[in-house]
């Protein structure tokens, strides 16, 4: 008898290649066509009686667990596993599918181009000319920054050779070291103090838990360069939000571009109403190659998987 499978991801239901990719392996598929936001009591009610499924952002949490005895596998469709409480997966027996590092492309463009964006002032300079005036806004060129990449793995290792191709002193902290790899691609290898301290800009690529919470704080923006910038394409809740408004204000923080946000979407959130914070809503990895590569990740963890903490 085929698996009962369940896609919860709204942009998978929706990409017609997908499906069809899906349905041939797994016939007995239902998407979430409706469109809504799966979490607590409307995920358990959409995974009711099914075996199989493929998950995104939802919030597989211990509680939503004990409420799906049938859940046997889920595929993961996306690079974070955050949201996934991998113990409780594994003490339920729940197996999990996941590739790494498959939107990095993708997500490490994004960068670049909110980087681009901050530092040349591009929707700065669209906002002026959309008000009806011609005037020349002034910013830098990405060559004349030294970079601080946080986080060394398949998007930091992208990113840091895309911001080399543009001419920027590129320098990287990786808490595995990896410094032969940076080494390799031409990057300096540094320490997390000293990024801090010495970059003119800094982008962070790091998975997100407990204990990162919130890693750049207002200590770590109140011992940055003054004028400096910061970008996020990774996880919102590891930049203190609060903290980055205050540096903003008074010109400490020059600029920050930010494709995620620890409450999404930002509700009545401060950050995104102003004219030097450049704002994406989480799409580093929603080009369409990186959408169809998650995909068909998460369709052969459905059959390629293992126990969840092997992935920690």
């Amino acid at each position: 008898m085929e698996p009962k499978v369940a896609v919860c991801s709204r942009s998978f239901s929706q990409n017609k290649i997908l499906r069809e990719e899906l349905i041939k392996q797994f016939p007995n598929t239902k998407f979430n066509d409706a469109g809504i936001s799966l979490n607590g009591d409307s995920l358990v009610e959409f995974l009711k009686g099914m075996e199989r499924a493929v998950l995104a952002l939802e919030y597989l949490t211990e509680e939503v667990i004990q409420q799906l005895p049938e859940l046997k596998v889920v595929g993961k469709y996306g690079v974070g596993l955050d949201k996934l409480d991998l113990h409780a997966m594994s003490k339920s027996n729940i197996k999990l599918g996941w590739t790494a590092g498959v939107n990095s492309i993708a997500v490490a463009e994004l960068t670049i181009a909110l980087a681009l964006d901050i530092v040349r002032k591009v929707s700065e300079s669209q906002a002026v000319v959309a008000g009806g005036e011609w005037t020349q806004v002034k910013g830098l060129q990405l060559s004349s920054l030294k970079v601080g990449v946080v986080g060394y793995g398949h998007v930091g290792s992208k990113v840091s050779r895309l911001f080399k191709a543009f001419g920027s002193d590129v320098v990287a902290y990786d808490i595995k070291g990896l410094e032969q790899e940076m080494e390799n691609d031409g990057v300096t290898p540094s320490s997390w103090n000293k990024i801090v301290e010495e970059c003119d800009l800094i982008t962070v690529h790091v998975p997100y838990h407990k204990q990162n919470h919130h890693l750049i704080s207002d200590k770590v923006m109140s011992s940055m360069k003054p004028g400096s910038y910061i970008l996020n394409t990774a996880r919102g809740g590891l930049i203190d939000e609060f903290s980055l408004l205050q540096h903003l204000e008074s010109g400490h923080i020059h600029a920050a571009g930010l494709d995620v946000f620890e409450i999404e979407p930002p509700k009545n959130n401060a950050l995104v109403r102003r004219s030097d914070v450049v704002v994406t809503s989480h799409i580093g990895g929603s080009s369409k190659e990186a959408i169809l590569a998650m995909g068909r990740a998460a369709i052969a963890g459905l059959s390629d998987f293992t126990d969840p903490l092997d992935y920690l």
